[in-house]
């Protein structure tokens, strides 16, 4: 978990969104050699993902460790290390896992603030994204804990899950607008349903 830590602390003002983490840390993880790498990532839809960097950040968050809050539509993360303890940690990683520690910092400088569009395009076109083995699958979604709110009426829980269902809210929408503009069509409904002495 302190290699989390550690990557999330890199942002100064904190992670904007799990994607960019998830990527910075796969990429760091990527090119280190067989025998450093830490994480097991799977093919997803946006990319490479790591169930053990998203329950460490479960973990993390549920510890005080880590804090988050929204800045907008995305969830900004941000590493909660004392003053005194972010030098000895960064001395350990310089000591001791030297090789890894360029390779996050290399992944920071090329994934930490790009676009999540742009984020998701590289993701793909990336070798390890795009290679396949026989019987491998890619993960379209994924369960997260549940979040519970005390005091959150029904009214404002439906708003809060219409932002953030919006893409699907978006394509209903769009759906529901094409079918408005369909031209009205007559249909004998009786000589469907019913037989010429009114039997169903």
């Amino acid at each position: 978990m302190l290699w989390i830590r550690k990557g999330i602390s890199l942002w100064r003002r904190g992670a904007y969104g799990a994607i960019r983490v998830q990527k910075t840390l796969f990429f760091a993880d990527h090119e280190s050699e067989p025998k450093w790498r830490l994480f097991t990532f799977k093919k997803w839809r946006l990319g490479q993902y790591s169930d053990e960097v998203s329950d460490a950040l479960n973990v993390l968050h549920a510890a005080g460790r880590v804090t988050s809050w929204f800045d907008g539509p995305a969830e900004r993360l941000k590493a909660e290390v004392p003053k005194p303890r972010q030098r000895e940690i960064s001395d350990l990683f310089r000591n001791h896992f030297s090789d890894w520690f360029k390779n996050l910092n290399r992944a920071f400088t090329k994934w930490a603030y790009l676009h999540n569009d742009t984020i998701i395009q590289r993701a793909h076109d990336d070798l390890t994204f795009k290679a396949s083995r026989c019987g491998e699958v890619v993960f379209s979604s994924f369960d997260y804990e549940q979040l519970e709110l005390s005091g959150l009426d029904d009214e404002i829980a439906e708003s809060l899950s219409d932002l953030v269902d919006s893409r699907l809210q978006h394509g209903l929408a769009k759906r529901l607008a094409a079918a408005v503009q369909r031209p009205q069509e007559r249909e004998d409904w009786r000589s469907i349903y019913f037989d010429r002495s009114g039997q169903t």
